[in-house]
């Protein structure tokens, strides 16, 4: 009888340790799993954006804070800086293999550069986790080409953007002007009217350089029919020449202008604001400027079109990044509902997520009907990867023919010059191939 009690117990406890020791095994999983996978350890996400600095306030302020409060074990710090110097930090880290917990929000005309140098991570594998089908059309339509083009997901609509053209009503109304001008004759109409009135050069352009000057450029040759990566067909010819004439209403500060020129729009220093992004609405009225005279509109038609140029930027992970279930919670985040809510009503900058334009209030839902608006004509510049070598001649271009004002004879020469350049360029850091692809015209804007 006690032997029998014996090996009972002897089996029992065998069966203790068994179950101690699954117990033990799955506990350590399952801490392996919690830590790996739920972020039990303190992590540090680096955000590199592009953004103004009350853009970067909000983010730092606000939006970061709340994802931080959800994932208390996760901090995001904020990089900003410009798309094209977010270009060479990026390179520089993942060929230093120094990348780390690594998120960036990229403008979706540069980061081309970074897909072709194979700088990105392909987030294929990570679709289904992530809140894509609730996106506009438009940035559906981006998605479906990249899916087409590169046959992988390198990167996420994250904010769309078109600009606007803002003009003080008041100030035309003086002058016996009912309505923004509808086209480019009316524009030029318009101009010449109020700088005769008021001896003020009216309207404002992003003549500085960079990314904003050869941006605004692409909508205008798009506008006129052209092709603005080859720059000299007839479309292309026809819009310089146009705003070489339109220059003698500039202001004289155009030189100076890009996207973050708006406060002479309500002082007095201009009237018309060329081509610039909703968000100055909401920052104008946080600065106390009187928003109550100020019109805006998707912009006049131009001889061909009323196309417009989609702006905004898009998330992407760089190669060798760690922790991808934190920047993929991050991305998850930024992409939500209550995120896009507030780059409506705090940034005042169009969203991707389409229930965030539910119900918008009145205070606000003019500026977005533009925006949808011109959304209903959108078109991208394609991410091509020598797409900062384009604006430079592009904005070389200008200087020579509405800057400098070469005789309008030399246009067409101006701009051949230009395509060549582009075409030697090409065949110098590509290959024949490319260089023939551009100058047979395939690229191109990209259309819905």
């Amino acid at each position: 009888m006690n032997k029998r009690i014996m090996r009972a117990l002897g089996r029992t406890a065998l069966i203790g340790i068994l179950v101690l020791g699954i117990l033990v095994v799955a506990a350590g999983v399952g801490y392996y799993y919690y830590s790996s996978h739920s972020s039990s350890k303190k992590v540090v996400i680096n955000y590199y954006d592009d953004l103004a600095p009350s853009e970067a306030k909000v983010f730092d302020n606000y939006i970061i804070p709340q994802f931080e409060k959800e994932y208390p074990n996760i901090t995001v710090d904020l990089h900003v800086e410009s798309a094209g110097k977010m270009v060479g930090t990026i390179k520089a880290l993942v060929e230093g293999g120094d990348v780390g917990s690594t998120v960036i929000a990229e403008d979706n005309m540069i980061i081309g550069e970074l897909i072709y140098a194979n700088d990105l991570m392909n987030l294929q594998p990570y679709m289904s986790s992530l809140p894509t089908s609730d996106l506009i059309p438009s940035m559906t339509h981006l998605m479906n080409y990249e899916q087409s083009v590169y046959h992988s997901v390198y990167f996420i609509p994250f904010r769309g953007n078109i600009p606007l053209v803002w003009y003080n009503e008041s100030v035309m109304k003086e002058a016996g002007i009912t309505s923004p001008p509808s086209n480019w004759s009316q524009l030029m109409t318009d101009a010449k009217l109020i700088y005769q009135k008021t001896g003020v050069g009216p309207i404002m352009f992003q003549g500085h350089g960079g990314a904003s000057t050869s941006t605004e450029l692409y909508q205008w040759m798009v506008q006129a029919g052209g092709n603005p990566f080859v720059f000299n067909d007839s479309g292309d010819v026809k819009a310089f020449t146009y705003l070489d004439q339109l220059s003698t209403y500039f202001n004289p500060d155009y030189i100076h202008g890009y996207w973050g020129n708006y406060k002479g729009l309500a002082d007095g220093k201009y009237y018309i604001l060329d081509y610039q992004w909703p968000y100055i609405y909401s920052t104008m009225k946080s600065e106390g400027i009187n928003v109550s005279g100020i019109g805006f509109y998707p912009g006049p038609t131009g001889p061909v079109n009323n196309d417009h140029l989609v702006g905004g930027d898009v998330l992407a992970i760089p190669k060798g990044a760690t922790h991808i279930h934190s920047l993929l919670l991050f991305i998850k985040f930024l992409l939500s509902y209550n995120v896009q809510r507030d780059i409506i009503m705090i940034l005042g900058e169009p969203a991707v997520n389409s229930q965030a334009y539910n119900n918008l209030p009145s205070n606000i839902s003019s500026l977005f009907k533009a925006e949808e608006s011109a959304f209903q004509t959108a078109f991208f510049r394609e991410p091509v990867p020598w797409i900062s070598e384009w604006n430079n001649i592009a904005d070389s271009a200008f200087v020579k023919i509405v800057e400098d004002h070469a005789p309008a004879s030399q246009i067409p020469s101006i701009l051949s010059s230009a395509n060549q350049e582009m075409y030697t360029y090409l065949l110098t850091n590509y290959n024949s191939t490319v260089a023939q692809e551009y100058e047979q015209g395939y690229f191109a804007p990209l259309y819905g």
